[in-house]
Order: structure tokens, then C-alpha cells, then sequence
């Protein structure tokens, strides 16, 4: 077997926030610039949220419920601006 791991290290340059929503928005940007940087790499960023549950026990997939929110108001966002 062949594993792999991967870490994400992020830096909070602007602020830290234990908000839901502030989480769900740095998940679509994470996502917005692996795809524009790794076209095709949709299947790295679902193992990311895969793992990302785990990784916050209490609120992980209420983040990842808010995370697919705001990806919808970004895709309503880049379709009729």
C-alpha cells in the first residue's frame, strides 16, 4: 500500500474565527484556487472534506453543510453576478 497524507496549513493572515460560516467560505476558496491552480483535482479536494469531519468532531459536518451553501451562492454569483 502506498500512502499518502496530506497537510493543510493555514496561515490566518487576516483573522482567526471559530464561526461556521467564516470556515465554510475558507473551504470554497481553498477549493476555488486548487481548481484554477490543478484543474481535474475535484476528487483531492472531496478526500479534503472527507477528512476535514473527522478533524473538527463537534462541528465538521455543520461546516461542510454551511461549506455547501456558500458554494451555491458562489455559483449563483458567477452565473448572473
Amino acid at each position: 500500500e502506498n500512502k499518502c497524507e496530506l497537510y493543510i496549513i493555514d496561515f490566518g493572515l487576516s483573522f482567526y474565527s471559530l464561526k461556521i460560516e467564516d470556515k465554510a467560505v475558507d473551504l470554497y476558496v481553498l477549493k476555488r484556487a486548487m481548481l484554477s491552480l490543478h484543474p481535474g483535482s475535484e476528487f483531492l479536494f472531496e478526500k479534503i472534506t472527507q477528512a476535514y469531519i473527522p478533524s473538527y468532531p463537534e462541528k465538521g459536518e455543520e461546516i461542510i453543510e454551511k461549506y455547501k451553501d456558500v458554494e451555491q451562492r458562489g455559483r449563483k454569483k458567477l452565473c448572473f453576478g
